[in-house]
């Protein structure tokens, strides 16, 4: 039997997507709120951090109540059109789908407690791999289902030249219908296999991504920039906290990764900021409250993809940060500030 830390949580996000499937497949809410035990409360907030026992026994309960095994897969189409405001975002912050990979880890760990996203080089292509936390004999197939197909919707749409998936792999045994899998995943398929993942060819990587030009993608362009364009006059001050906020959503930014992209020396750039009176990690803080205030000021995002723009594992990370910057949660700050007007960086 698999033990699951009762420690680990997930998005209550999460919970709201399979709810939006039962309704497609005519399965009672109420059904479900009931014989999950959930607490209803759970559900008002998408960024509450609920049991993660409890989505596992959610998803299997819709399972069966519905009778179709291939929940998964359309929760991961779900989950993907949730994620909207990233995907409209990200490519804004990057060239190609090399620097867009660093990110999309990050985006499927914003799950919560089930698993991480990895990709690795394998030869001549590149595969996106699920490491669940427990495997799909005790949580089902579903996690993993949901996240590949998720993955698959995020690789086709943010590319100008589609990345074909050259095969998938998935880590439980074959079911009977295979036509939504073949409709998402193409034909080649192989089950039974060590993990679950999807392969695509490594020339993909220097494919230029699309760059938005809906008017919200640009708004919150600007309002990312204009949070940290302060100090207009000063030229390296500006390029530094630029090249900190694209980092920040990958989570492995540092000092030296950023005076990389400068191409300077962690030296030179230590010596630069102490000429400006201010140092690496301050000036990383006030970025990140910075933007964090315009953004639930501006309410185009949700507490969770803030968290993930910033650098945070989770959205608890993130609210206890935000609270020592500014003395109130982030959903409060929300409620206080929400709809105010904030100018475009001039």
């Amino acid at each position: 039997m698999a033990i699951i830390d009762p420690s680990w949580t997930v998005s209550s996000r999460q919970a709201l997507l399979f709810m939006q499937l039962a309704d497609s497949l005519n399965v009672s809410r109420q059904r479900l709120i009931s014989d999950c035990d959930l607490d209803p409360l759970w559900l008002e907030n998408p960024d509450f951090r609920m049991p993660v026992a409890a989505i596992y026994k959610l998803a299997k309960r819709l399972a069966k109540l519905s009778g179709n095994e291939d929940i998964g897969l359309l929760v991961g189409r779900v989950s993907y059109l949730n994620l909207v405001s990233l995907i409209l975002y990200l490519p804004r912050i990057c060239d190609n789908l090399r620097q867009w990979l660093n990110m999309m880890p990050s985006v499927m760990e914003m799950q919560g407690d089930i698993g991480e996203s990895v990709v690795i080089r394998e030869g001549d292509c590149i595969r996106t791999q699920w490491n669940p936390l427990i495997n799909n004999e005790h949580s089902g197939r579903y996690f993993a289902d949901m996240i590949l197909a998720s993955s698959v919707s995020l690789l086709q749409s943010v590319c100008i030249q589609p990345v074909k998936i050259e095969k998938a792999y998935f880590a439980y045994p074959e079911p009977e219908d295979l036509s939504l899998h073949h409709q998402i995943f193409g034909e080649q398929l192989f089950f039974e296999q060590a993990f679950s993942g999807l392969f695509f060819d490594i020339a993909a990587l220097d494919y230029p991504l699309v760059k938005p030009l809906d008017a919200a993608a640009l708004r919150l362009h600007e309002n990312i920039l204009g949070a940290v364009d302060r100090d207009s006059g000063d030229g390296f001050l500006r390029q530094m906290r630029r090249s900190i906020v694209k980092a920040l959503p990958s989570g492995a930014m540092s000092i030296d990764s950023i005076a990389e992209e400068l191409s300077i020396s962690r030296r030179t750039l230590q010596r630069r900021l102490s000429e400006r009176n201010t140092h690496f990690l301050n000036e990383v803080q006030d970025i990140r409250s910075a933007i964090a205030a315009r953004l639930l000021k501006n309410q185009q995002m949700g507490i969770t993809e803030i968290a993930f723009l910033l650098g945070y594992a989770d959205s608890s990370s993130f609210s206890t940060a935000f609270k020592s910057w500014h003395g109130i949660s982030p959903k409060d700050y929300a409620q206080q500030h929400g709809g105010e007007a904030v100018s475009p960086t001039p």
